[in-house]
């Protein structure tokens, strides 16, 4: 885990035990999963910045439904329902034009997962000597959980299979052919560029595996990390099978080090990354059928050793790879 990034930071300033009436299991997972009393939700909030999390020529629709399914994606993690999500919104000038685009795509997602925007704030950014800052974005969402239940990235067992749904990497390969690191062929960039502008919160398959999964994560920012901040929370390791992640097709004349860098540390997927008994796996193949979402088995939990690296990646001929990096952190 990264001691100087992102994750240092709220561990160091923003980690502590919860109190007051509603109690959550506190920082640490995708969403807080919260007892009011008379439920159970799972709330989350991201904030994102047009430069940041979007390029500038980024089509506003697509800006609008990215910004909700990222926070979808985090309710996914959790298995809830959406239900609702409440909207802040910086801008550096009224656009009407832009913010039509933007609530267009925005609510095209909230009405196909019935979760309603229901409230939030609208200001104008800061100016810099003569330049307003970005457009800025905040979603709190919120959903349902049946009570006593809820997934989180602890709970990972020693002998557990580890999951992936859908594809990876083809948002990353994206992302590095528009700004003219890469070169993906014509055919393949399409696709690729959906992943990155359109992701699919997996929320169907969250719910279904509520009772099946021990511990989930959603990937956004890469899935070696995003695995690893179940294994720290779980206090586990892991070996993960290189042959057996689902790499997108838009990787396949890719060199093998690039493909690496795309599936298991470029990010901006927001797959489900999960864990599940052995035992299970007949459950686990059921909730995929169920939420017409395809699962991968891609490697199991093992116990973590004291001087033990907490995940390894082997080829199926027993080839230990090296990943160039870890995923993305804001202040790595």
């Amino acid at each position: 885990m990264v001691q100087n990034g992102e994750f240092a930071i709220i561990d160091r300033f923003f980690t502590h035990e919860t109190f007051g009436a509603w109690r959550s299991k506190g920082v640490g997972d995708d969403c807080a999963i919260i007892d009011t009393g008379a439920g159970r939700l799972s709330v989350t909030c991201d904030m994102m910045a047009v430069g940041t999390h979007f390029l500038p020529s980024a089509n506003p629709e697509d800006v609008g439904y990215k910004a909700l399914a990222v926070n979808l994606s985090d309710l996914a993690a959790s298995g809830a329902v959406p239900r609702a999500f409440f909207l802040a919104i910086g801008l550096p000038e009224r656009n009407d034009a832009w913010l039509s685009g933007f609530t267009e795509g925005m609510m095209a997602l909230a009405q196909q997962a019935g979760c309603a925007l229901l409230g939030g704030d609208t200001t104008r950014t800061a100016k810099v000597g003569d330049v307003h800052a970005p457009i800025t974005i905040a979603i709190t969402a919120m959903g349902d959980l049946p009570l006593q239940m809820g997934l989180t990235r602890g709970g990972a067992r020693e002998g557990d299979d580890v999951w992936v749904s859908g594809d990876v990497g083809g948002a990353y390969a994206a992302l590095m052919h528009r700004q003219g690191q890469w070169t993906l062929p014509a055919e393949d960039f399409p696709a690729a560029a959906l992943r990155m502008d359109r992701p699919e919160p997996r929320n169907a398959l969250g719910t279904a595996l509520l009772s099946v999964a021990t511990a989930c994560a959603d990937i956004s920012d890469g899935l070696s990390q995003d695995l690893g901040h179940i294994l720290d929370r779980s206090g586990v390791a892991a070996q993960i099978v290189w042959d057996a992640v689902p790499a997108h097709h838009a990787l396949r004349h890719l060199p093998r080090s690039r493909q690496l860098e795309a599936a298991l540390s470029g990010g901006d997927d927001y797959e489900l990354i999960f864990t599940a008994p052995a035992d299970k796996r007949g459950l686990v193949e059921q909730a995929a059928i169920s939420s017409l979402t395809k699962v991968t088995r891609i490697g199991r939990i093992v116990k973590k050793e004291d001087d033990s690296e907490r995940l390894v990646v082997y080829t199926s001929e027993g080839e230990r790879l090296r990943l160039a990096a870890n995923g993305f952190d804001h202040f790595a």
